[in-house]
């Protein structure tokens, strides 16, 4: 059976596709052709007209068929033939307009869903063209009616209830194909807002890795630069005056050598969760590199001092395989006109400073 299929509709997923759509127009003709042949034996078809019409309508199907699922089609930018098939379609429609006599309004219904599939398929270039094609072939069929009336057969009235039957046959015809385009609508916006969604993720996640550290996940080098860099222009301006303290983990080679890279992991995040729930919203802590941290906070020496003391508490508690974690920092605070260089240079002699007095402390640099 499955052998029967790929033969019929291609192993190709793409092709397969077009040809469904195919076959949803050719169930759109079969079931108007059904209603068609049926008013023959009402009166209000002729059989000659309705031979001419299916010869027309089985060569567009036999022809788009074998283009499709030969693969021809596919040299072209639109391998499904879509502006072909839906132009013969609307030919087709005012075709059956002209030859359906008191029934001709309802085979207008159809045009319904060959412009619902346009609109999802088609540019608008190729839409206006369609409705150009639709509106002069439909004029055109009018005007054969009033200006050769005797051309056109099946001419004979019909009661009310059999025109209202055969309106209701005709929507019976036009909406299930309608309802799969809309549902192909659905999925496609449904896709699309999944897109949209898994696309703003994505951008958050770029967004949130540019500026925050992957191991600690607090702020990043170069989020913590870009900091530096707005709270000296505030403090140049006597805006803000404010500290930086360059915090450095005590003894931490020894953990990695002692203890292995996945313990050293460890003390980073530890030592950056319990300092960055320390400090204030307007204050910011940042990875500088290695086991070194940078903090910068408003306000003067004393607060930043404060801070200092309620981290080294804090850290104090943690404790990775039975290594305890201490660290020592050196402060210095913003000189208007200051660089960060210059800055963050001062910061750093304080820090070796403590180094050298014995760690596990801060210093203030003059």
């Amino acid at each position: 059976m499955s052998t029967v299929v790929d033969l019929v509709a291609s192993r190709d997923p793409r092709r397969r596709l077009r040809l469904v759509q195919w076959l949803i127009a050719s169930l759109v003709y079969v079931g108007a052709a059904t209603l068609l042949i049926t008013g023959v034996g009402q009166g209000w078809m002729d059989t000659g007209a309705l031979m001419l019409w299916l010869g027309f309508v089985f060569c567009v199907l036999a022809v788009g068929y074998v283009a499709l699922r030969s693969g021809w089609t596919e040299r072209f930018r639109d391998p499904s033939l879509t502006v072909w098939q839906l132009s013969m379609g609307v030919l087709a429609v005012n075709w059956g307009y002209l030859i359906c006599g008191p029934m001709r309004t309802s085979a207008l219904l159809p045009l319904m869903v060959i412009f619902a599939f346009g609109a999802f398929a088609l540019r608008w270039r190729e839409i206006a063209f369609l409705t150009v094609l639709a509106v002069t072939s439909l004029v055109g069929a009018v005007l054969l009616r009033a200006w050769y009336p005797d051309w056109i057969p099946a001419k004979g009235e019909v009661s009310p209830l059999r025109l209202d039957v055969n309106n209701v046959l005709m929507m019976v015809v036009v909406l299930p194909a309608l309802a799969v385009i809309a549902a192909r609508l659905s999925g496609l916006r449904q896709k699309l807002r999944d897109q949209r969604e898994a696309l703003a993720q994505a951008l958050s996640e770029v967004e949130r890795l540019a500026v925050s550290d992957e191991l600690t996940g607090i702020a990043n080098r170069r989020w913590m630069r870009t900091h530096l860099e707005r709270s000296i222009a505030l403090s140049s301006r006597e805006i803000s005056p404010f500290c930086v303290a360059i915090l450095d983990i005590d003894h931490f080679k020894s953990v990695n050598d002692a203890l292995g890279q996945a313990a050293g992991d460890e003390v980073l995040r530890a030592f950056a969760t319990r300092a960055a729930a320390q400090l204030r919203e307007t204050d910011a802590v940042g990875r500088w590199g290695g086991e070194e941290f940078l903090l910068v906070m408003t306000g003067n020496l004393e607060g930043i001092g404060r801070v200092l003391e309620r981290i080294r508490s804090s850290v104090a508690t943690a404790c990775v395989e039975g290594h305890p974690i201490t660290f020592s920092a050196g402060v210095a605070r913003h000189r208007p006109g200051e660089t960060a260089d210059a800055l963050l240079a001062r910061a750093d002699a304080a820090l070796y400073q403590a180094k050298d007095a014995g760690r596990d402390r801060y210093l203030v640099t003059a």
